[in-house]
This record gives C-alpha cells, sequence and structure tokens, in this order.
C-alpha cells in the first residue's frame, strides 16, 4: 500500500466504512457474527485503509516543514490521535479550524505510538464510529502485519516493555545457519548475537545486529532469510548499541563476526 502523504486532497469513502455500517446493524449478542466482523473491519484498517490526520503544518529549520497533529482528550484525561477514514467523516467536527490534512497508513500511527509516551492511542473517526485503538493493540497488529508481508517482526523495547532476555535452549542451529549465511552476503553487517526473548509474555528470538548502512535494507534481507527456520516464533531483530541491546548480548559471544 502506498505511503504518500497526500497533503490537503479529499479522500472519498473507503471498504473499512461498509464495516462500520455492518457492525452498528448486528445483534450484540451473536458473538461468533461480531467476532468474524471485528476481525475483518481491523484486517481492513491494518493493511488497506489510508487515515485522515488534520495537522498544522509550520516552517522549520534548515527550510523543512514541521507538522503539528491534532489530539483528543478521554473523559480519563488520556491523549489519543483522531483519524478520519474520508474527508466526510472530518468534517462531523465541529469547530475544528485552521487545520490541514495529511494522509498516512496504520503503520505509521503504531510507529508514532510506540516512540510517544504521552498518547494512549488513535480512534478512529470519534465523531461517528469512535473506534478506539489502544497503543498496545496498535503494537500487536502491527507485528502481525509484519510478519505476513516481511516474515519478521520489529518490536521497540520502550520503558514499559516487559522482558526476559535468555539463552535460547534448544539452540537454533539451522536459524544460526542461515542468519550467518545471509550476512556474508551483506557487506555492512559486522557481527551478530541470537538470544532468546520473552516479551510482554511471548517467547521469541532476539537477533542483535551490529551494522553499518541502510537499517531497513540490512533488516529486512537478515528477516526474509530466516523466515522459514523460525519453528512459529517471532523473531525481533535490533541494532547493536548502547542500552538495551547492548546489556542484552553482555559477555555473550556473537554467531557471526566478520
Amino acid at each position: 500500500m502506498e505511503n504518500n502523504l497526500y497533503i490537503d486532497e479529499r479522500l472519498e469513502q473507503q471498504k473499512i466504512s461498509e464495516y462500520f455500517a455492518q457492525h452498528k446493524e448486528l445483534d450484540p449478542k451473536d458473538e461468533k457474527a461480531q467476532s468474524e466482523l471485528m476481525n475483518n473491519l481491523i484486517g481492513e484498517l491494518v493493511m488497506n485503509t489510508r487515515l485522515i490526520a488534520p495537522v498544522a503544518i509550520k516552517e522549520g529549520k534548515d527550510g523543512k516543514k514541521d507538522i503539528v497533529f491534532q489530539l483528543i482528550k478521554s473523559t480519563q484525561g488520556e491523549n489519543f490521535f483522531p483519524v478520519f477514514t474520508a474527508s466526510e467523516e472530518l468534517e462531523k467536527w465541529e469547530g475544528l479550524k485552521d487545520y490541514r490534512t495529511i494522509q498516512l497508513i496504520f503503520d505509521n500511527y503504531a510507529q508514532m505510538l510506540a516512540a510517544n509516551d504521552t498518547c494512549g492511542g488513535f480512534v478512529v473517526n470519534p465523531f461517528s464510529d469512535n473506534f478506539r485503538v489502544s497503543k498496545q493493540s496498535a503494537q500487536t497488529w502491527y507485528e502481525h502485519k509484519q510478519m505476513i508481508v516481511q516474515g519478521h517482526a520489529s518490536h521497540m523495547i520502550t520503558k514499559d516493555s516487559k522482558y526476559e532476555v535468555y539463552a535460547p535452549s534448544p539452540f537454533p542451529f539451522q536459524l544460526s545457519d542461515k542468519l550467518c549465511e545471509t550476512a556474508k552476503d551483506i557487506p555492512d553487517v559486522k557481527r551478530i548475537w541470537l538470544r532468546g526473548i520473552k516479551l510482554d509474555g511471548t517467547d521469541g528470538y532476539l537477533a542483535v545486529v551490529e551494522f553499518g548502512g541502510d537499517r531497513e535494507k540490512t533488516l529486512s534481507a537478515l528477516g526474509n532469510g530466516s523466515r522459514d527456520y523460525l519453528n512459529g516464533m517471532p523473531i525481533h531483530f535490533v541494532a547493536y548499541a548502547p542500552g538495551f541491546a547492548e546489556q542484552a548480548v553482555k559477555d555473550v559471544i556473537p554467531i557471526y563476526a566478520k
């Protein structure tokens, strides 16, 4: 799906609007139908929906533009990003003045929320459907999407993450060999460590990679190479740096060193 901003362009109704309409008509006691529809709605939101964000665009330093997002507060005083699936949904926000719009996708919000300690999530069409997505749900859905699209997931470790790093047992020798084989064809990769990690209650593999050059290209190549050797486990790639990654591999011998 394209990830262009489409500044100040109108957005017509999308397929997700059909799911919201169906949700209003469903019998709330029909749990099977409710669950099936919700899965379809979430899948459409995560994979295919463009989202309008009302913003202010200001001149920043060095000729770059700063984008300032509008926020709304829940009744508990928590901040949320308001997002809209069509221009006519945004027009239901009475009193909103002097705004511009950009179009984003689900991935953008998942990434912004992971790096933002002051926002609790985002709300889709807050003045009609009022579908709230928490920060935790956004991160979980984003990882699932990455596994479907890329075969591996990136998980941002924050101060709120619950994790335990350990030596995997049994050690995944096939996965280790494949990572090393793939790394030989990537000149920028210097070292790789392979650990186990229980992250927010789920066991997986942790690959700490020391490299130079393009982050996304390097980690995607390693992830694509390893996808057939995960045995149903997620793998989380982290760049070697002071802090979490450095501590995770302290006194551990790398599986690959150039």
